[in-house]
């Protein structure tokens, strides 16, 4: 959502400097920001082409693409249908990529995505059904049912966020941590806060680090790792006269991402991050590698060469080396402090995460290890007696 918001803005921006161009008669040059991320610039001249040389993080047709360690892909619908295919070996002739890709029309996802086929190169699913290709041979060429990927973005979509695990004992350090992190310039890419706009979410999904407290089931931690979920409804109503349930739809309000610490841009990490690609060339520049989560995502880097956090500081180079060099040059407490700051942010286990919507129960037998609650989203369901 953000990426796409963001390319809104600089698309915005570049068109009006394509009109102010060919109303003044001279080239316009406007600065490409949005969110408070500079992207560089752009001239439009008066014959309605542009200059491009000072785009910078983004591809000269100005698309923010977040998924993968080179930016490469625009949106979740696309991950999806390539990592079935090339990791799992399910080829997917998905209605929505085709008709975006191969047809060049715009499309809106179930979840609420536009695939703009007439603006944005879109990935093509790896089978059609107007020419029967079967890539992998076993003699079925669609093998999986649009539904399929409607659920997985979906979910994906609305999946929980990481978030920040601080127990009392180490704020002081996490919050001292975090200052040293902004100070050496670490903040000037990975951006701790952005805001959506509009929010094609369902629901807010987060935990957060809370004591267990017995006689408050729905604000308390876990009995097990004290972590606590929320799930937030972002939805709107609206009636169905028939006997069906009421119609559930995202209420699309603006929401601020915290602890995101990403910019949403390619950059240039130096020599220790370079990659060879199959067709010979280098790839040198990858996309802000987002850090919430990064506690519990190690090896760390694009290719998972560094073992340590303190290891992928110190590969930083490129863009980046006045930061590395800014931490490296810390006292061994303040580098400490750092280390202390990113091992908060963490992915949580939602199999063992008490929620408000499933609740703790003391009562259950062998509790806690059973009854300490779940992630079950029934209720969010547009029909919570139907769980599919």
């Amino acid at each position: 959502m953000l990426g796409d918001e963001i390319t809104t803005d600089l698309r915005a921006i570049r068109t009006a400097a394509r009109t102010a161009a060919q109303s003044s008669g001279t080239p316009q040059t406007r600065t490409l920001t949005s969110k408070g991320i500079n992207y560089g610039s752009i001239t439009a001249n008066p014959n309605g082409t542009f200059v491009t040389t000072g785009v910078v993080g983004v591809n000269a047709d100005l698309r923010v693409r977040p998924f993968f360690a080179q930016g490469g892909t625009i949106s979740i619908r696309e991950f999806l249908v390539g990592a079935f295919n090339a990791e799992m070996g399910l080829q997917s002739d998905d209605i929505d990529l085709r008709n975006a890709a191969i047809n060049r029309q715009r499309v809106t996802t179930p979840s609420g995505m536009i695939l703009d086929g007439t603006a944005d190169a879109i990935e093509a699913p790896p089978v059609t059904g107007n020419n029967g290709v079967d890539p992998d041979g076993d003699g079925v060429a669609n093998e999986m049912p649009v539904s399929l990927i409607d659920f997985e973005e979906f979910y994906l979509l609305n999946y929980f966020k990481p978030a920040v695990s601080v127990s009392p004992d180490r704020a002081a350090d996490v919050n001292a941590g975090r200052t040293v992190f902004t100070n050496v310039g670490c903040a000037s890419c990975h951006i701790a806060t952005l805001t959506i706009n509009a929010d094609r979410r369902v629901a807010d999904v987060e935990t957060v680090f809370s004591d267990f407290n017995p006689g408050s089931p729905t604000t308390s931690g876990n009995p097990l790792n004290r972590l606590f979920a929320t799930a937030t409804p972002r939805i709107v109503t609206i009636d169905d006269p028939s006997a069906e349930p009421v119609i559930k739809q995202a209420a699309r309000q603006s929401f601020v991402v915290n602890n995101f610490f990403a910019d949403l841009k390619r950059h240039d990490l130096g020599n220790n991050f370079v990659e060879r690609n199959f067709d010979g060339t280098f790839q040198r520049q990858f996309i802000t590698e987002p850090l919430w989560g990064v506690a519990t995502t190690a090896p760390y880097g694009h290719d998972g060469r560094s073992q340590t956090l303190e290891e992928v500081i110190l590969r930083h180079g490129g863009e980046a080396q006045a930061a590395r060099d800014g931490f490296n040059g810390q006292s061994r407490a303040n580098k400490n402090l750092v280390l202390a700051f990113l091992n908060s942010l963490v992915l949580f286990p939602p199999d063992d995460t008490a929620s408000n919507t499933a609740n703790i129960n003391p009562a259950a037998s062998n509790f806690p290890q059973n009854g300490h609650g779940a992630i079950a989203l029934t209720p969010l369901f547009n029909n919570p007696a139907d769980i599919e």
